[in-house]
Parts: structure tokens; sequence; C-alpha cells
């Protein structure tokens, strides 16, 4: 599951230490923010990395759904599927086009 990364806390004008040196309020409530913030982006990052530490893992759909994609405007030129039925890689290539990755 990926994260949604909220935008970088902008930073504000504050007192960052009262005199005792201690942080005020508002300095921690800023650096709770940035550490949920980059949390977050960091948590994304290794979900993103698991994907590409065992090999690729592409969507393993049916030749039936995957024909159904060719169709739909919503789906992008390259989007790449693994057919369960032929047990093939197919790629869209144009609209409703769809073709099996063969090697040689």
């Amino acid at each position: 599951m990926v994260n949604t990364v909220e935008a970088l806390p902008t930073f504000y004008n504050m007192t960052y230490t009262d005199k005792d040196g201690n942080m005020t309020a508002d300095s921690l409530f800023y650096n709770d923010e940035m550490f949920q913030t980059l949390n977050t982006l960091v948590d994304g990052f290794n979900v993103v990395g698991d994907m590409f530490n065992n090999g690729l893992q592409v969507p393993n759909k049916t030749t039936v759904e995957i024909t159904a994609f060719g169709a739909d405007t919503g789906v992008p030129l390259g989007t790449i599927w693994f057919n369960t039925i032929t047990a093939k890689l197919n790629v869209k290539t144009a609209a409703s086009t769809i073709e099996e990755i063969t090697s040689t």
C-alpha cells in the first residue's frame, strides 16, 4: 500500500527554544509535522523498493480482462500484464491493441 505524501510543512518564523533551551510548543508541532511527512515518504520508498527486491511483479489478469483494458482509454499505452491463461506477458501498444511479448 502506497501512502499519499502530504506537502512538507512550510517553515515559519518561530521561537525554536525557550530561555532554558527546551523546544517550544510551536517547534515541537513543526518537528512532529515534518517527521510524519518524511516518515510517510520513507514508507512509500520502502514499498516501491520491495516491489523490485524479488523481481518486478506485474498484474496477473486473464485474457478476457486484458482484452477489456485494450478499449479502456484510462489505461495508458505501455501497460503490461501477465496473462494467466497463456502464461505470457501482454502489452497495450495502441488503442484497442494488446500484443503478446515474445522472445526468440
